[in-house]
């Protein structure tokens, strides 16, 4: 896992090594929200292979991205 911006300085780390049983990012997210309460009020979407993913789509055995919101310009 990676964890980039607001993220990184609230959970204290910028990546780790987790082990999960989530079959897709939403169950992903979940976990993260058990783990890590104080990401219950943050806004952040999860990101593998460099795109940002959906709740419903299946989670690869790949480097998983938490992002803040971030804007264009």
């Amino acid at each position: 896992m990676r964890y980039f911006g607001l993220l990184a300085e609230t959970l204290q780390k910028e990546e780790e090594i987790i082990t999960t049983k989530a079959k897709n990012i939403g169950d992903l997210k979940n976990e993260l929200l058990k783990r890590y309460p104080t990401l219950e009020n943050k806004t952040f979407v999860l990101a593998q292979q460099n795109s940002i993913k959906a709740e419903e789509e299946k989670l690869l055995e790949q480097e998983v991205a938490l992002f803040p919101p971030f804007s264009g310009g």
